[in-house]
């Protein structure tokens, strides 16, 4: 056991709809939409201790976002 419990679908669908909604009704503009929940998923990663996850798109393609530390050149 990891100590993290996993959500059910209905629990899944339902936080899905509340953030969907949340984005619709927002008079943010698109791309301070998708700032807003790249922050949420670094957020996330950081919280899981994790620094990649890819999501597949329903078209076939992955979404990939990864957390690097950039290399200090000397």
């Amino acid at each position: 056991m990891n100590g993290f419990s996993r959500m059910d679908d209905r629990d899944r669908e339902q936080l899905l709809q509340q953030l969907s909604d949340a984005l619709e009704n927002s008079s943010l503009v698109s791309e301070e939409k998708l700032a807003l929940m790249m922050m949420l998923c670094f957020q996330l990663l950081s919280s899981i201790e994790a620094d990649l996850i890819n999501m597949r798109v329903s078209d076939g393609r992955t979404l990939s976002l990864k957390l690097e530390t950039p290399s200090i050149k000397h």
